[in-house]
């Protein structure tokens, strides 16, 4: 997986693209086994910090938020549930669903972000603190700029808010 086998992908492998998905798997599978010692997966993981952050969300709001579809997103609120680290309760409507921690969630939650700082910790730990900051700038700058239309805050927009601020 190192730079040695990147000669075996002639010209792809510089393609900036192909070295940050190479990252990406080194980076997933280590998180993936970190926080497997906790019961969780990676996008699981993910789904009860959003949901700690937007208490009473729906399952439409999470799917939207986690860009999974229908069927992924039960999946995952159901191992939640099954962890008893979710709840489910009476939504907006009758054909919705309000997700909620439990006290096992918030515990849950704690050590995400804790198994998740250990890891960024260790595995960008090869990287100086203004290199990690200067990735991290890029990284989100290329998101932003590459994200869809519909997901863009154009810079009047920008301005706007500022002002209502």
């Amino acid at each position: 997986m190192g730079n040695s086998g990147d000669a075996a992908f002639g010209v792809i492998a510089q393609r900036l693209g192909y070295q940050l998905r190479r990252l990406d798997i080194l980076a997933m599978s280590g998180l993936f086994d970190a926080l497997s010692q906790i019961g969780l997966t990676p996008g699981r993981a993910t789904a009860l910090v959003f949901i700690a952050l937007h208490e009473g969300c729906d399952q439409n709001a999470l799917g939207r938020a986690l860009d999974i579809n229908r069927a992924s997103t039960m999946a995952t609120v159901n191992g939640l549930v099954a962890l008893g680290a979710v709840e489910r309760r009476a939504g907006r409507d009758r054909r919705s669903n309000a997700l909620h921690l439990t006290d096992t969630g918030r515990r849950l939650r704690a050590e995400v972000e804790q198994v998740t700082a250990d890891h960024d910790a260790e595995f960008f730990g090869v990287l100086s603190p203004e290199e990690k900051l200067l990735l991290d700038q890029l990284v989100r700058k290329a998101r932003a700029l590459n994200a869809p239309e519909s997901q863009r805050v154009n810079t009047t927009t920008r301005a706007i808010l500022r002002r209502i601020k």
